[in-house]
């Protein structure tokens, strides 16, 4: 049996993979945190390249997709964590009915977005009927605490609000250009954060971008293959013909940030605090987005633009107006503010901390 520092709680994180994506970096950011003060340990299902670093401390079971309910079971009865988390649906619907089997030890489910699965009527369900083994609830968004509240029927005392967290780059001067030296920028640079899920809106972005086919705007799209992919993306802009104007990225630098790129966009219609959001600070970028949970709170005047439309028509009049916007300096320097509160430790991922002893009653 292993031995233990009891001072120390031991901490299941489980989630679908450690692939490119929001909720994983986010989980690289605070399972790195909390391992200065107690045992990590991350549960994946299936043997994928993980794409973050994570300190040497964390333990990360890699399990098989057939078998690995045999494998966890296995590991709690050995290890016998204090508290095991839940992120993203399909890791809380499978990890989450094993653990109905283990009423001793804490459950909290990290809501990562609103609950667009639940037109999934059996989905909907099945979660709810999870919820009454669930002790706690964290969200990274107002929306998200709304939807466990009205729709989910969870206390408000039993969910916590955290904001998502994020380094700021180590180069913190962004690049001066003025107004008159912006404007001779031959393109106009549009950057998306998101993988290729379809309710991502990545075609949406297409459409809106054939509304504009004779303004000198280019869409540059980091992501990886989803239930969309390169080719299909590829293809859909072809259709359109502005396949000139769509160009693939492989990774994320300082070489994004303003005024080398114009705009940092965002269409997806479920993601109620996108962390591409402030990856967008963090480069100065003035942003446009759909309107949903959180996004207000976000972006504002001061800072972008936002919409609550899926007509690519009208998304793209709101587009132009960014276009000819002779404030975009101003609204990069709002963004890069905004920038502050989120790389605070103490207001955001402290708070798990601050909840994990809370919980466990420790010292």
């Amino acid at each position: 049996m292993a031995k233990f520092n009891k001072k120390k709680l031991r901490l299941f994180f489980c989630i679908n993979n450690l692939k490119k994506g929001g909720a994983e970096k986010q989980i690289n950011y605070i399972s790195n945190y909390l391992s200065n003060f107690h045992y990590i340990y991350i549960f994946v299902l299936g043997n994928e390249k993980i794409s973050y670093k994570f300190k040497n401390n964390i333990k990360i079971f890699k399990l098989n997709k057939f078998l690995f309910f045999l494998h966890f079971i296995k590991q709690v009865i050995f290890i016998k964590p204090n508290i095991v988390f839940f992120v993203l649906p399909k890791a809380y619907f499978l990890f989450g009915t094993i653990m109905i089997f283990f009423p001793k030890i804490k459950k909290i489910l990290l809501r990562r977005s609103l609950n667009y699965y639940h037109k999934n009527i059996i989905f909907k369900n099945y979660e709810i009927f999870l919820h009454k083994f669930t002790n706690f609830f964290i969200c990274n968004s107002y929306g998200s605490k709304k939807d466990l509240v009205f729709k989910e029927y969870i206390s408000k005392n039993k969910i916590q609000v955290i904001d998502n967290f994020i380094f700021k780059p180590k180069n913190k001067n962004l690049l001066k250009k003025s107004k008159t030296l912006l404007k001779k920028n031959k393109i106009f640079k549009i950057l998306c954060i998101a993988n290729f899920h379809r309710y991502k809106g990545h075609k949406l972005i297409i459409d809106t971008l054939s509304c504009l086919k004779n303004l000198p705007i280019e869409v540059f799209l980091l992501g990886e293959d989803k239930d969309l992919s390169k080719k299909d993306l590829t293809n859909y802009a072809k259709k359109k013909l502005v396949l000139s104007k769509i160009k693939f990225i492989n990774k994320l630098d300082l070489n994004f940030k303003f005024p080398n790129f114009s705009l940092g966009i965002l269409f997806s219609e479920t993601e109620s605090f996108p962390n591409a959001i402030l990856e967008y600070f963090a480069l100065g970028l003035p942003i446009l987005a759909y309107k949903t949970g959180d996004i207000q709170r976000l972006i504002d005047s001061s800072n972008g633009l936002v919409f609550k439309t899926r007509n690519p028509y009208l998304i793209s009049k709101k587009l132009k107006l960014l276009f000819n916007d002779n404030n975009l300096v101003s609204k990069s320097k709002n963004s890069y503010k905004r920038l502050n509160e989120f790389s605070d430790e103490k207001k955001t991922i402290k708070k798990y901390l601050d909840l994990v002893n809370q919980i466990t009653c420790v010292e």
